[in-house]
């Protein structure tokens, strides 16, 4: 189907760029600690072409056994495996599509969405031009979607934060645990934007550390929203819900024109992983697609040892659960000192070691050849059947 085009045309291919009384603005985070990315491994890609890219190139979320997909006007239900189940389009309504109290240029657009129990939030906006100003993008509205038979639901609400409406629509994530929604703004965003998922009233914001540009979708991840964004760098990055910290992950910069879309988690049993729709055009005679990857986060575990700390006895070293499963090695400390030869997973506490302090270093190695090195908490040689010497 054909695209809205909206900032931007690769060899011909439109490329998309991706009401309640305000909150006072939340004041600026404290600092807070450094928390670990995490490193992410490409694991894969799907290229999608002829129809199915058409279908597949704005937005992508998933219940764990369908993926939903958006264009700028339709809408797709899959299986796991790419399968068409449902399609929708136009997507948009014609309550939504015309002009309305909600939008009153009319609404032509959706970007990234997001699904929670049962329900499809959609993010919706107009490329039209204002005729008097020349602007687009200026009449944000999210709206709900049964994710069963893609049909609207007759619920929407214009979004009317305190810092204006301007290009604020480029995705929506949603927590639906806590009621809450979030956007953000398209360009050099210095704030997420917070909404109750009751009714779309404005929450509060929550300033970013470092601005986030041209964010393109949006997926919140143990208390993090995850952004695909088309800035030069073709940025993968998060920031802390609560405290605001951006760190940028990765980037998916491809030597050819891209334009990155939206983006969903998945949990799989080999790990979670993070795909990523892309619009790419390899060849500049050839045709386009949409490349679909797939990322997968490498997590070191928590080591922890087991058994009883008493002079004499064993202790063992647990590793914890890594992402993916990884191969072990380790290294026993006393005092922070390593112990030489002290490199099994099972440790002898002789006496010498009492009132000494134990730990235990397990290095993680994946099947890439990467590794990590994390160390267990610390335990207390004890008295037991032998004496210090």
């Amino acid at each position: 189907m054909r695209s809205y085009a909206r900032r931007n045309f690769i060899a011909g291919l439109a490329l998309v760029a991706a009401a309640a009384v305000a909150a006072p603005a939340a004041a600026a985070p404290l600092p807070a600690p450094a928390q670990a990315a995490g490193t992410w491994e490409l694991i894969g890609k799907d290229v999608f072409t002829g129809e199915a890219e058409g279908s597949r190139s704005q937005g992508v979320t998933t219940d764990g056994t369908h993926w939903y997909f958006s264009s700028s006007n339709g809408l797709e239900i899959t299986d796991m495996q790419y399968k068409t189940l449902l399609k929708s389009s136009p997507a948009i309504p014609s309550a939504l599509a015309n002009p309305s109290t909600l939008a009153y240029k009319g609404l032509n657009h959706i970007g990234d969405f997001d699904y929670a129990d049962g329900k499809l939030y959609i993010s919706l906006d107009t490329s039209t031009r204002d005729s008097v100003t020349g602007s687009r993008y200026d009449t944000p509205v999210f709206a709900v979607y049964n994710a069963a038979d893609l049909g609207y639901t007759g619920q929407a609400a214009a979004l009317n934060p305190p810092h204006g409406v301007q290009d604020i629509a480029s995705w929506v994530a949603v927590d639906a645990a806590r009621g809450l929604a979030y956007g953000m703004a398209y360009n050099n965003a210095t704030e997420i934007a917070v909404y109750n998922l009751r009714d779309w009233s404005f929450n509060r914001y929550i300033p970013l550390s470092q601005t986030v540009d041209q964010a393109q979708g949006g997926k919140i991840h143990d208390g993090w929203m995850y952004f695909a964004s088309n800035d030069a760098e073709k940025n993968i990055s998060r920031a802390n819900l609560t405290t605001g910290e951006v760190q940028e992950l990765f980037d998916l910069k491809v030597p050819y024109p891209q334009e990155v879309e939206g983006l969903s988690f998945l949990d799989t049993p080999q790990g979670l992983t993070l795909n990523i729709l892309n619009r790419e055009l390899p060849d500049p005679n050839g045709p386009s697609n949409v490349t679909f990857y797939h990322y997968r986060l490498k997590a070191p575990g928590t080591p922890d040892i087991k058994g009883s700390p008493k002079v004499g006895g064993f202790v063992t070293a647990d590793p914890g659960t890594w992402t993916p499963d990884a191969r072990f090695g380790y290294q026993w400390l006393v005092n922070g000192k390593a112990v030489a030869g002290a490199t099994g997973s099972r440790f002898h506490l002789l006496g010498k070691y009492l009132g000494d302090t134990v730990t235990v270093q397990v290095t993680g190695t994946w099947a890439d050849g990467t590794s990590s090195t994390v160390e267990s908490g610390p335990l207390t040689v004890a008295t037991g059947s032998g004496t210090k010497g």
